[in-house]
C-alpha cells in the first residue's frame, strides 16, 4: 500500500463518516436557510462555537483517559470562572489580574474533580455530579443570583473583537489550544501514557506509568478551558451570568462522542472532537435561524449521534477489510 493510499485510509477510517455528516450537515442547513454560509454568518457561527468547543476538548481529554471518565460540572465551572472575573472588575480589580484569577478557579475546581476522582476515587459521574451542584450553588451565592456587568469596555476585545477577518477568540484561544492538545497528545509522552492508561489501565501500571497523576491532570485541563471558555462567553456579552453554562456538559460530551472518542476511553482526537463541533454549531446556528423548535433540534443533533456511531463501526471493519486485501494482493 502506497504512502498517500495509507494516510486517505486512516482519515477515512477515523474520520470518514463525521466528514460525511458534516458535508450532508452543510447541504441542508443551506437548504434549511439559504446564504447561511455567508461571511457574517459564518463569523457568528465561529463566534458561538469557540465557546462549547473549548469545553468539548477538554471533555475529550477526561474521557480518553478511561477509567469511566467523564466532567459533568464543566458548564458550572464555566458559570464560576466568569463570575470571579466579573466581581473582581466590579472590586475595580486590573482586568488581567481579575481574568487570571477566574482561570485559576477553573484550575483549582477542576483539581477538586481530579482529587476526588483519583484519590478519593469516587466514581467520575458521582463526583462531577456533586461538584456540579456545588460549583453552581457558589457561583449563585457569590452574585445572589444577579448578573454582573461592571466590564471595562476593552474587556469586550476577546469575546467581540476580529482578526483578520475572524473572530479573535478563536484566533487567540481556540486555534491555538487545538493545536496545543494535538501536539500534547500525539507527540509527547503524556499523549502516550493518556492512550494507554484509557485502553488498557493494568497495562500502563505495569509499564510504570502514574495513571492518578496521568487521569489527575485530565480534569486540571478541563478546569481550564472550562474557565476560559467562561471569560470569551463573559467577554462577548460583557456580563457574568452565574446560571451561565447549564447545558454545556451534555453539548460538550455530546461533541466528544460525536467526534469519535470512546466512553470507555483509550480512543479520541481532537481534530474528531473540532469537526464535531463544527457540525453541532452549524446545526444550532442553523435551527435557530429559520426559529425551529429547540426540541427539534435537540432531536436531530441526538439521531446524527446515532448515525455516526452506527456507521463508525462500520466504516471501521469495511477499512480493516480493504487494508487485509490490499496487503493480499
Amino acid at each position: 500500500m502506497s504512502r498517500g493510499a495509507g494516510v486517505f485510509r486512516k482519515i477515512g477510517e477515523n474520520y470518514g463518516v463525521l466528514i460525511l455528516v458534516l458535508v450532508f450537515t452543510v447541504v441542508g442547513a443551506n437548504i434549511l436557510q439559504p446564504g447561511i454560509l455567508s461571511l457574517q454568518n459564518v463569523s457568528s457561527m465561529i463566534t458561538f462555537g469557540v465557546e462549547i468547543g473549548l469545553i468539548a476538548l477538554g471533555e475529550t481529554l477526561v474521557i480518553l483517559g478511561g477509567g469511566g471518565g467523564i466532567d459533568l460540572s464543566v458548564g458550572s465551572m464555566y458559570a464560576v470562572s466568569q463570575v470571579v472575573v466579573g466581581l473582581l472588575a466590579q472590586g475595580h480589580v486590573n482586568i488581567l489580574l481579575a481574568v487570571a484569577a477566574g482561570l485559576a478557579a477553573g484550575v483549582v475546581m477542576g483539581f477538586v474533580n481530579g482529587l476526588l476522582v483519583t484519590r478519593v476515587k469516587i466514581p467520575a459521574i458521582i463526583t462531577t455530579l456533586a461538584t456540579m451542584y456545588a460549583f453552581s450553588g457558589v457561583a449563585l451565592l457569590l452574585t445572589d443570583g444577579i448578573d454582573v456587568s461592571a466590564f471595562p469596555a476593552s474587556y469586550s476585545f476577546i469575546g467581540q473583537g476580529l482578526i483578520w477577518g475572524l473572530p479573535a477568540q478563536f484566533v487567540l484561544l481556540y486555534v491555538p489550544a487545538a493545536l496545543l492538545l494535538w501536539v500534547v497528545l500525539s507527540k509527547t509522552v503524556y499523549g502516550q501514557q493518556l492512550y494507554l492508561t484509557g485502553t488498557n489501565q493494568l497495562a500502563a501500571v505495569l509499564s510504570g506509568i502514574n495513571v492518578k497523576q496521568v487521569r489527575m491532570w485530565t480534569y486540571v485541563i478541563t478546569g481550564f478551558l472550562a474557565a476560559v471558555a467562561g471569560v470569551v462567553d463573559s467577554s462577548r456579552l460583557v456580563t457574568a451570568r452565574p446560571d451561565a453554562g447549564a447545558t454545556a456538559n451534555l453539548a460538550a460530551i455530546t461533541i466528544a462522542v460525536l467526534g469519535g472518542t470512546s466512553i470507555f476511553g483509550g480512543k479520541g482526537s481532537v481534530w474528531g472532537t473540532a469537526i464535531a463541533t463544527l457540525v453541532i454549531t452549524l446545526v444550532s446556528y442553523s435551527f435557530s435561524l429559520a426559529n425551529i423548535n429547540s426540541v427539534i433540534e435537540t432531536g436531530t443533533i441526538g439521531g446524527v449521534l446515532i448515525v455516526v456511531i452506527l456507521f463508525q463501526g462500520y466504516l471501521v471493519r469495511w477499512f480493516a477489510r480493504g487494508g487485509r486485501a490490499s496487503a493480499k494482493a
